[in-house]
């Protein structure tokens, strides 16, 4: 049992220090002048242990973006399994905005270096599936001066994950220099889709 944790403990390592050293040469150059030894390089691995747990780099970018995106859903898209509560909407916004905050060197390459293009559809994806969800709820609920009432809820959906990744690139670009608490609640209040009463900080 010990011998077997030791080895997971060994392949997490070796995974992170591969994934780090990725991040970092997407950070300095385009993902077509990246090679599998600059990689091992940076990493201080030989090519034969990176490919005892990548097939290449494409796989290596599916990994990635799929642990992402499972501990965005986790974040976000779990919550809501659960009836949704006025109040939901910030208190989902700081979580994820605190996940990005610890995780923003790579955040940062992803949305605002846009190396990897087909990240950013991903999330909107994400985005739109728990903001379609959160107004379809509300909606359902009646809930008092919901302003969407006469709107589609996707096309309040549209707005919302437009309006988030744009914030939350410009946020990372600019080395964020607010909070996750404070943009959560500034986000909150300047959308209009949200309730009124929702929008108390």
């Amino acid at each position: 049992m010990a011998e077997k944790t030791y080895l997971d403990l060994r392949i997490r390592k070796t995974r992170k220090a591969i994934r780090n050293a990725f991040i970092d040469l997407l950070a300095e150059k385009e993902l077509n002048k990246i090679s599998i030894n600059a990689i091992t390089q940076k990493a201080e691995i030989n090519r034969a242990t990176f490919y005892l747990h990548y097939k290449d780099i494409n796989d290596l970018i599916d990994s990635i973006l799929d642990d992402l995106l499972a501990d965005l859903k986790k974040i976000l898209i779990d919550k809501f399994e659960e009836s949704y509560k006025p109040g939901d909407e910030l208190t989902s916004l700081i979580l994820l905005l605190e996940h990005i905050a610890e995780n923003s060197h790579m955040y940062k390459v992803l949305l605002v270096t846009k190396n990897i293009p087909y990240f950013t559809p991903k999330l909107m994806d994400l985005l739109y599936e728990l903001i379609l969800t959160t107004t379809e709820q509300q909606s359902i609920q009646k809930t008092e001066d919901f302003l969407t009432v006469d709107t589609p809820s996707d096309i309040a959906a549209w707005y919302g994950t437009s309006a988030i990744i744009g914030t939350i690139s410009m946020w990372l670009g600019n080395d964020m220099p607010y909070t996750p608490k404070y943009l959560a609640e500034r986000i909150i209040q300047l959308n209009p889709f949200i309730p009124a009463k929702n929008k108390k900080i």
